[in-house]
C-alpha cells in the first residue's frame, strides 16, 4: 500500500484506490456484475470526476442537493456531475420524495420553492413540510436540482471486503496517515480472505445493518424497536464465523425481551445460541420460572464443560442458589474454599478519585506508585509474545489496520500458535531482553495489548524485577487460556518500595469486588504475589 501526501487534498482518492486495488487482486470473484461494471466504469473517469464520485460515496446517504456540493480541490462540479450522470453512477432531478425534499432543503429554500401553503414566515419547518405534503402529496418537484446516487451500496461492500468487518471504513486510512496510528507492518496474502461465497457477505451485511437498528433504538430508548427485530434474524448458519455473529445478535434481542418481563420469549431465543451468557440467561430464567431441575441441568452442564472461566464462575454461583441446592449436589466438591483475601481500610479524604487518593497515601509511605489497573499485565504480555501475536498465520491479517490477528478469541489461536508459544515460555528467563527489545523496536506501534499512553519502561521494568519467572509464566498462561475475560481484573495500582513490591485493588464507599476481579486476587494468592485490596472510607 503506497502512502499519500497527508497533506495532499486528494487523500480520499488515494485511499479509496488502495481499498479498490485491494478487493480488486484478492475477491474479484465475489463481485457482482453489476458491482464488477461499477469498478471498471470508475476506473475510465477522470480524475475529478473519480473524486467527486468517492466524495459522494463517502457522505453515507444518496440524496444531494447539487448547488451545495462544493469541494476546492475539485473546482466546478457541474461538469463533474454530468459525467456521473453520463455513466449513470448518478442522476440529475428536480423530483424526490417529500422526505428527502425536506431533509435537504432549509425552511426558507422550502418557502420559495413552495409558496402557495398559506403559511407566515413566522411559521416552524415542521408546518411548512406538513403543509407541503398535504398540498403536493408525497412526491415533490422541486426548483433546485438534486443529485441521487446510484449503488450506494458498492461501499459497504468494498469496507467489508478489505477489512474484514463492518467496522471499519475509509476513515481509517486518515488516521493512520495523520500518524495518529501506527501499525505493524505484516503480509496480505490471496489466501487470507474471509469471505469465500457471495452469500456470506449479503447474510454479514444483513446481519451487520440488524446490529445498526439495535444500537440506535437503544441508543434512542426505544426497546419496542429492538424487539421488533426477532422475527428478522435468520436461521444458523454453518459457517463458523457468520454464526458468531448471529448469536450475538440474537443475544442481545433476548436481552431485550428478558428486560420487558417477556421471560418466554427470551428464553426460547437463548435457547437457540452457544455463545456466553446464553446458558446462563436460560438458568437465571427458568429459575424465575420455577423450573429449578432444568435450571440445574443448564447449571451442571456449565460446572462440567464451561465455555471459559467467567462462565465457570457463573455457574458455580447459580449453583448455591438455595432452590437449586435442594435439588442435590451440583457445585463439585473439589473446588476448594478460596482463602480470605488480604484486605485493608483507609479513611482518606475524597477530593480526587479514589484510586489518586490511596497512591498518594503509599507515596507518603514512601512507595513508588503506578496507576496501572489492566495495562501492566497485558503490556507485559503483548510486548513478551509481539512477534507471536503478528505471526502471520492464514487469515489472521486482511488488511493493514489490524490492532492483532483476527482469531485472538478464536478456540484454536493457541493451537495454530503452539510451538512458537512453548518456544517463548521455555525462554521466560529472557523476558526482560524480550519485552525490552519489543518496547524498543515497536514502540507506539498499535497493539491491543499495550497502552502506550500508560505504558512506561520503568513500569515494565519493575515488574520484571519483582516478579519471579515463574509468576510471570504463570499470569502469562492465565492469561492465554481465556484472553477474552483474563485481560481485564487486573488491580488498580502496582507499587514498589526497596525490594518489596504489592498490587492493589482500590474500592471506595459502595464499591465491592467484581468476580473478575476475585478471580485476579485468589490468582495471585495461589501465586505468592502480593495483592490487596483496599476500602476506603471518607475522611470525616
Amino acid at each position: 500500500m503506497t502512502q499519500p501526501d497527508p497533506l495532499s487534498p486528494y487523500y480520499y482518492h488515494h485511499n479509496f484506490q488502495n481499498l479498490m486495488d485491494l478487493v480488486c487482486e484478492r475477491d474479484w470473484d465475489l463481485l457482482t456484475h453489476k458491482e464488477r461494471h461499477w469498478l471498471t466504469t470508475f476506473q475510465q473517469l477522470s480524475f475529478k470526476a473519480q473524486c467527486l464520485l468517492v466524495r459522494l460515496l463517502m457522505r453515507r446517504h444518496d440524496w444531494f442537493l447539487a448547488g451545495s456540493l462544493h469541494y476546492d480541490e475539485l473546482g466546478e462540479t457541474p461538469p463533474l456531475l454530468d459525467t456521473l450522470a453520463e455513466h449513470q453512477f448518478i442522476s440529475l432531478t428536480h423530483t424526490a420524495p417529500a422526505e428527502v425534499v425536506f431533509k435537504l432543503l432549509t425552511k426558507t429554500q422550502l418557502m420559495a420553492a413552495f409558496p402557495d401553503t398559506g403559511l407566515t414566515k413566522s411559521a416552524p419547518k415542521s408546518q411548512w413540510q406538513q403543509a407541503i405534503e398535504d398540498l403536493y402529496g408525497n412526491t415533490l418537484d422541486s426548483p433546485y436540482a438534486l443529485v441521487v446516487c446510484h449503488q450506494p451500496d458498492i461501499l459497504p461492500v468494498l469496507n467489508l471486503l478489505y477489512f474484514g468487518n463492518s467496522r471499519q471504513d475509509l476513515s481509517q486510512f486518515v488516521v493512520a496517515e495523520l500518524g495518529i496510528q501506527h501499525f505493524e507492518p505484516y503480509p496480505i496474502r490471496q489466501a487470507d480472505r474471509l469471505f469465500e461465497h457471495r452469500s456470506q457477505i449479503n447474510d454479514w451485511l444483513h446481519l451487520s445493518a440488524l446490529n445498526e437498528i439495535l444500537w440506535q433504538a437503544r441508543k434512542n430508548k426505544q426497546p419496542k424497536e429492538v424487539l421488533a427485530l426477532a422475527p428478522c434474524l435468520p436461521a444458523p448458519f454453518d459457517w463458523a464465523p457468520l454464526e458468531r455473529k448471529r448469536q450475538r445478535l440474537v443475544n442481545r434481542i433476548a436481552r431485550e425481551f428478558e428486560r420487558q418481563d417477556d421471560l418466554s420469549t427470551a428464553l426460547s431465543l437463548y435457547q437457540t445460541t452457544t455463545q456466553p451468557p446464553s446458558q446462563e440467561r436460560c438458568a437465571r430464567i427458568l429459575i424465575k420460572q420455577g423450573d429449578i431441575k432444568a435450571a440445574a441441568t443448564i447449571i451442571a452442564t456449565m460446572l462440567q464443560a464451561p465455555h471459559d472461566e467467567e462462565e465457570l464462575d457463573v455457574a458455580y454461583r447459580l449453583a448455591k442458589q438455595k432452590p437449586v441446592r435442594a435439588l442435590g449436589r451440583l457445585v463439585p466438591s473439589a473446588r476448594a474454599k478460596p482463602a480470605t483475601l488480604p484486605t485493608e481500610t483507609l479513611a482518606l479524604p475524597l477530593n480526587q478519585r479514589v484510586e489518586k487518593e490511596v497512591a498518594d497515601y503509599y507515596r507518603q509511605q514512601g512507595w513508588e506508585v503506578w496507576f496501572s489497573e489492566n495495562s501492566l499485565l497485558n503490556a507485559l504480555f503483548g510486548l513478551f509474545f509481539w512477534d507471536v501475536l503478528f505471526l502471520p498465520v492464514r487469515g489472521a491479517f486482511l488488511n493493514p489496520f489490524q490492532r492483532g490477528p483476527r482469531d485472538l478469541h478464536s478456540d484454536d489461536f493457541v493451537a495454530k500458535r503452539q510451538t512458537l508459544i512453548d518456544k517463548r515460555l521455555a525462554e521466560i528467563d529472557r523476558a526482560r531482553d524480550w519485552v525490552a527489545q519489543h518496547y524498543q523496536q515497536k514502540h507506539g506501534i498499535t497493539n491491543e495489548w499495550v497502552n502506550w499512553s500508560v505504558i512506561e519502561w520503568p513500569l515494565l521494568e519493575a515488574a520484571l524485577v519483582m516478579l519471579t519467572d515463574t509468576q510471570l509464566r504463570a499470569c502469562f498462561q492465565r492469561i492465554l487460556f481465556d484472553r477474552r475475560h483474563n485481560r481485564r481484573g487486573h488491580p488498580d495500582l502496582f507499587m514498589c518500595r526497596g525490594a518489596s513490591y504489592q498490587w492493589v485493588e482500590v474500592k471506595g464507599p459502595g464499591d465491592t469486588l467484581q468476580p473478575h476481579q476475585t478471580r485476579w486476587l485468589q490468582f495471585f494468592q495461589q501465586h505468592e504475589i502480593p495483592a490487596k485490596v483496599t476500602y476506603v472510607t471518607p475522611d470525616q
